[in-house]
């Protein structure tokens, strides 16, 4: 497999010493042959497989051999166009499933040009902004809590002018939309569901792809017209959760109730935004849709034995958009409302020691951000 420090030594070697570059396409051209071989020996067991066992052609073997295919041929076909199969993009969905691709080479050519990335109806139809890398899955979670798969392939390209492609590769039931979408690198053993209204369940990551296939809702809340807005790892540590009015709670993802648990009261109006898993104590940060944003330490937002009570105040805002785990090398991508891209490093974040409304990074003041996400590189 073609590895991103393999890239990057192969572009140093050839500005440093341009005769190397025969031998560097060589090298080049001896891995995509090892993934061509490996993409035919993969069709191979998928033809043999379908004719030994017709009527379990859709087992779980074989849909799992089909995605390594579709994975290798995704990254063969990257290289072949001389990408960094590496390369992250950022994915937008809207309420209705329509989607859209940009690399960042991309979103850093529409930010120097002063560009939009989507065009008005597009953005009115935003539900999400997520990074994910060709090699990722993208899980999504419907408003009616069913779970849905895509691969980073399947999703088209953003087109000129940034509408929405014509182009859906799932289906939504009536009064049925996107809730969330994350990029999965390494799914984890136990997730956890977060919903709008403070409602957690834990689940195992094998009864997800079930009740997918089944077509079942993976959480149902307690609450009337709750969908779901987070998903994060709840292998182990804590569960922090961040509220539009800058509230925030925090406990141990294993003192969730086997039926799931209310995480913390909320006002009628106030709604739970973003959630994240803290392994170990770090700095979070937390952004607004006017362009304010801090950091915090963790250690000093500690946690509760278990769900439930009111939430404690961590920012002076009404507008919280989002909350990442700090990343000195990545920084913050805002989409506002007339469809451009504004991106803010991590360490130009100024770190805070008890509430406040901030640091005011980017002025979203006449443009508020509709959307966020956190890029684990520099722009």
């Amino acid at each position: 497999m073609i590895r991103k420090s393999d890239i990057q030594w192969w572009v140093l070697e050839a500005k440093k010493h341009p005769e190397s570059a025969p031998e560097i396409i060589k090298e080049l051209a001896q891995r995509l042959v090892e993934l061509d071989a490996e993409t035919e020996r993969l069709r191979d067991e998928i033809i043999r497989l379908q004719r030994s066992a017709p009527a379990a052609a859709d087992s779980a073997e074989v849909s799992a051999l089909r995605q390594k295919v579709a994975n290798l041929q995704t990254v063969v076909d990257t290289i072949s166009e001389g990408q960094d199969p590496t390369q992250l993009s950022v994915f937008f969905f809207s309420h209705h499933l329509q989607s859209a691709r940009v690399p960042l080479s991309r979103v850093r050519r529409l930010m120097e040009e002063e560009q939009g990335a989507l065009d008005r109806r597009a953005v009115f139809g935003l539900r999400c902004m997520v990074p994910a890398r060709p090699q990722d899955e993208l899980l999504l979670l419907t408003s009616q809590g069913r779970g849905l798969k895509m691969q980073p392939s399947d999703v088209p390209s953003l087109a000129e002018g940034g509408e929405w492609s014509a182009t859906e590769t799932q289906t939504l039931g009536d009064d049925e939309q996107l809730a969330l979408a994350v990029g999965v690198a390494n799914p984890p053993r136990f997730w956890t569901v977060i919903t709008r209204r403070g409602y957690v369940r834990q689940l195992i990551h094998i009864t997800i792809d079930r009740k997918g296939e089944q077509g079942a809702p993976l959480v149902e809340s307690p609450f009337h017209n709750d969908a779901p807005v987070a998903l994060v790892d709840g292998d182990r540590g804590d569960l922090m959760l961040f509220t539009r009015w800058g509230k925030w709670t925090r406990f141990p993802h294993r003192a969730i109730e086997s039926q799931g648990s209310v995480a913390l009261e909320l006002e009628p109006d106030d709604e739970v935004v973003a959630a994240l898993s803290v392994v170990s104590e770090t700095e979070v940060l937390v952004a607004t849709a006017a362009g304010y944003a801090m950091r915090r330490d963790t250690a000093r937002l500690e946690a509760r034995a278990r769900p439930g009570g009111a939430g404690k105040t961590l920012i002076q805002a009404f507008d919280v958009l989002g909350a990442f785990p700090y990343e000195p090398d990545g920084g913050l991508l805002y989409l506002s409302y007339s469809g451009k891209l504004t991106f803010v490093a991590a360490k130009d974040v100024s770190r805070h020691e008890r509430y406040g409304k901030g640091t005011q990074v980017c002025d979203l003041t006449r443009d508020p951000a509709v959307a966020l996400a956190f890029v684990p590189e520099l722009l």
